[in-house]
């Protein structure tokens, strides 16, 4: 109660000082001046009207948008209500569903819906789902006794979890997401679901710790109204931080885990890893049949497909990381070529020897790319493979709608 109590008086007093956006209502929507995390309320109003112009391909994509989000929503009137305690059954990453892939697109698919729509139920069943995950813990695998670090669960929150706070953001100012609704949902992030994610930063070389370092840097930044909390790490060793300390930390660990020197080797399976010169990522072509030294993916199978993965789950942290001012991810370049996102996405989409097209859920991470590198070869893959999907994977959520090629 004294915490809360501390939060609210400080809330009122930045409010009042006009440290904090006040929400604005514009054609009956509300918005307020935000980066956003992926896209911003006033950009999604941008999108909205010029949508309702019929304004190509806003106009499509909204249509696809909308029609996907409702019939998802349909949907989950029939999901299974989510335990308190939480477990994976069977190291799966689709139950329960709402922290699988379809739970985190629809919970942030409602947020935006809201804003593309003025309608309210959008809203409240987002509200909703991001406040049933106010009361669960745990999240061990069901076959075994107890929680432990490896638990399916950890990967399952670091990418099913993590959209709910983009939804979150979205959001804000709204009358009906109160200080109370975000301090509960604030106080599960920081208790219950910090210290899992954060696990898989620190350890994790593979699509677990891009997933991991975004979700424990993006959880720390929304927690920077707290700046006298603890974010407490048990594994792999025990460490207590600021917000501000873990935000800087977390997305340190995101451009080291594409370094290839040994000191960045962390868990990796193979005798190579980060991103190499080339582009290709060892540690998740091994899941295929490809050579993890090739010049090329000369399959489309599961090495390719993790590689994808991967860029998928960077090229999210990257774009929230833009949208702050700081480009670090997406420029990132060693000295001797290596740990570049950009030349992850040209090893797989524009490569001499064999190319490939993104899938069309993963293509969406390539319209967030495409829209800062205006690379001409994401562009030719956007044109000849595309359009794509409008839901996305896991992280790079909604980017055909969010970041829509114009040329």
């Amino acid at each position: 109660m004294k915490h809360f109590t501390m939060f609210f008086l400080t809330f009122l007093l930045i409010t009042r000082l006009g440290l904090m956006p006040v929400p604005d209502m514009v054609n009956g929507t509300i918005y307020k001046e935000s980066i956003g995390i992926l896209v911003s309320p006033k950009e999604l109003l941008e999108i909205k009207e010029k949508a309702k112009k019929g304004v190509e391909p806003y106009r499509t994509n909204v249509s696809d948008f909308l029609g996907y989000i409702d019939s998802l929503s349909k949907d989950a009137e029939n999901w299974e209500p989510l335990p308190d305690e939480v477990k994976i059954v069977g190291r799966s990453s689709s139950d329960p569903i709402q922290l699988s892939s379809t739970g985190g697109k629809l919970v942030y698919g409602l947020a935006i819906a809201w804003h593309l729509t003025g309608e309210e139920y959008y809203a409240l069943k987002a509200r909703d789902l991001i406040l049933d995950l106010t009361t669960t813990y745990n999240y061990q695998n069901e076959e075994e006794n107890e929680f432990h670090w490896g638990a399916q669960g950890i990967l399952n929150l670091a990418r099913g979890g993590t959209p709910y706070i983009y939804a979150a953001d979205l959001l804000e100012g709204w009358e009906k997401w109160t200080v109370a609704d975000k301090f509960k949902y604030q106080v599960w992030l920081r208790d219950v679901m910090y210290n899992k994610v954060a696990w898989a930063s620190r350890y994790r070389k593979n699509n677990w710790g891009t997933s991991g370092s975004f979700s424990a840097a993006l959880i720390a930044y929304y927690l920077m109204d707290h700046p006298d909390w603890t974010l407490e790490e048990i594994s792999p060793e025990f460490q207590k931080l600021s917000p501000k300390a873990a935000f800087a930390s977390h997305n340190a660990y995101q451009i080291g885990r594409q370094k290839t020197t040994k000191n960045w080797k962390l868990d990796a399976k193979v005798d190579l890893w980060g991103i190499l010169p080339i582009g290709a990522i060892p540690e998740e072509i091994r899941r295929g049949e490809d050579p993890i030294d090739g010049d090329h993916l000369p399959s489309d199978g599961s090495g390719t497909h993790y590689n994808m993965t991967y860029i998928e789950h960077l090229t999210a942290h990257a774009e929230f990381l833009r949208r702050l001012g700081d480009n670090s991810l997406y420029d990132n370049l060693e000295e001797d070529g290596s740990g570049s996102l950009l030349n992850a996405y040209l090893f797989v989409i524009d490569n001499p020897k064999g190319s490939h097209c993104f899938t069309p859920n993963r293509m969406n991470a390539l319209y967030m790319a495409y829209n800062y590198y205006k690379n001409p070869a994401m562009l030719l893959s956007l044109k000849n493979c595309g359009p794509g999907n409008i839901s996305g994977q896991r992280l790079a959520l909604f980017g055909r709608l969010t970041h829509p090629l114009l040329e």
